[in-house]
């Protein structure tokens, strides 16, 4: 079942409404009943002792102004008296017991038994009067007086739970609106939201819609761009590929078609080098996502695998790999995922720097690993920096690569904490790349 908003409020204000009656109903209660007994029993004692100033000289008051008539018999069972000497039962109100309600005591003395409140008044010459009142009467007082104050309360329950639920409904109104706005759009139409009247409760949920879609069409953008190059550069390596395969069909001399068939195979090598690097890019892309968590490299085991795999590649541009790293450093990257790092670098360095020494090397510095990728080359600065690390930006064009490299490093990077930086040849250092990343403690078990 799904969760509402409106009927959460609705249910819980109703539950406010409901308890808070019966929670009214029950403290008027009790303290409409507190405040009328002590009133009652002052009136007790009261008249009490205002009854025993007409009982002089020990002559008994006469019992035909106490008598009821028959209209006035139904109020014996809310109010009694009763009057004692020497023991005996003198007077006392019609058709009840001829025993003391309570204790004849030296002293004034009070007490609630069998649903009456008493009071026995000692007198002079051994005689008690005793003066009694329901507590059945005290109730239907208390009853009374509290049903004529939440008679309207519950009288007005209905209208205030229907102007409840306008309430709620007019105050739910802009959370429709928006769903409507958003429901009404078409899928390309990803600009802000601005319509509708600013609710202040609303607007972060409008600024994070917002946000979203800002990043939705960047991310589209940028596939669409992505798609756009990509589908270029693949139409010219099949160009070149179905080029040279012409070439060498057409050719007679052997010595040309073999030239011919080599530049072919060149081009199907760059041709899976994009391929792979395009592929690479479609895992990073989409997701910007969630790191592996408790990944490590062990940067001297990885660089050393890495520049053993690149000889052949350094042998061709005219380039001497050295490692200068000599103890093992841990970064917090998997190991896959620093070694394509490493390769592109070094990859990009043999390409492009004059023929030389390339040297990779690295240390660690407040909880980072900084690792220098030197060459002979000149450095780039800031402004090729940012340029060839567009995607299909290429140092040369006549270059094999796919201009993709520096992308996919860039990603990984992002991807774990990391950054890239290059820095220009002076007469105190080489050109070098340089890639910071969070450092990681030893593997457990090492």
């Amino acid at each position: 079942m799904r969760f509402s908003i409106r009927r959460f409020l609705i249910a819980t204000i109703l539950m406010v409404i409901i308890g808070g009656g019966l929670l009214l109903a029950f403290l008027t209660y009790r303290t409409i009943y507190h405040e009328l007994d002590e009133q009652y029993d002052a009136e007790l004692v009261q008249s009490a002792h205002l009854l025993a100033g007409f009982w002089q000289d020990g002559h008994p008051p006469e019992a035909s102004l106490s008598a009821l008539d028959n209209q006035e018999s139904r109020y014996l069972r809310y109010f009694i008296y009763q009057l004692w000497q020497n023991g005996e039962l003198v007077s006392a109100s019609e058709g009840y017991p001829e025993t003391p309600l309570v204790a004849l005591d030296d002293k004034p003395f009070y007490a609630e038994i069998k649903g009456w409140h008493a009071y026995s008044l000692p007198l002079s010459n051994e005689r008690w009067l005793i003066l009694a009142e329901s507590d059945y009467a005290r109730h239907s007082m208390v009853k009374n007086v509290a049903g004529s104050l939440l008679v309207p309360y519950l009288i007005s329950v209905p209208f205030v739970i229907m102007l409840v639920w306008l309430a709620i409904r007019l105050g739910l109104s802009p959370l429709s609106d928006l769903v409507r706005s958003v429901s009404r759009r078409s899928p390309d139409n990803l600009s802000p939201l601005t319509d509708g009247r600013k609710v202040r409760e609303l607007e972060p949920v409008k600024d994070a819609i917002n946000a979203l879609l800002l990043r939705l069409k960047a991310g589209i953008d940028r596939e669409k761009r992505f798609t756009a190059d990509a589908a270029h550069e693949l139409r010219t390596l099949l160009m070149v590929l179905q080029l040279h395969a012409d070439n060498a069909r057409s050719l007679s001399d052997p010595r040309q078609r073999e030239e011919s068939l080599q530049k072919l195979q060149e081009a199907v090598g760059r041709a899976e080098r994009m391929l792979e690097q395009l592929l690479t890019l479609a895992r990073l892309d989409p997701a910007h996502g969630t790191p592996e968590h408790g990944a490590r490299a062990d940067i001297l085991r990885v660089a050393r695998d890495t520049l053993a795999s690149l000889v052949p590649l350094g042998d061709r541009f005219q380039q001497q790999l050295e490692l200068a790293l000599e103890t093992s450093l841990w970064a917090k990257i998997p190991e896959e995922a620093l070694q394509l790092v490493l390769r592109n670098l070094v990859d990009n360095a043999c390409r492009y720097a004059a023929p030389g020494v390339i040297c990779l090397n690295a240390e660690l510095q407040d909880k980072q690993v900084i690792i220098e990728v030197t060459d002979s080359g000149e450095g780039l600065d800031e402004e090729q920096w940012q340029r060839f690390g567009e995607r299909f930006s290429r140092g040369h064009s006549d270059a094999d690569g796919a201009g993709l490299g520096l992308s996919i490093v860039n990603g990984l990077l992002s991807l774990y904490g990391g950054s890239l930086s290059y820095r220009k040849r002076c007469a105190q250092s080489p050109a070098a790349a340089i890639v910071v990343l969070p450092a990681a403690t030893q593997e457990p078990g090492l």
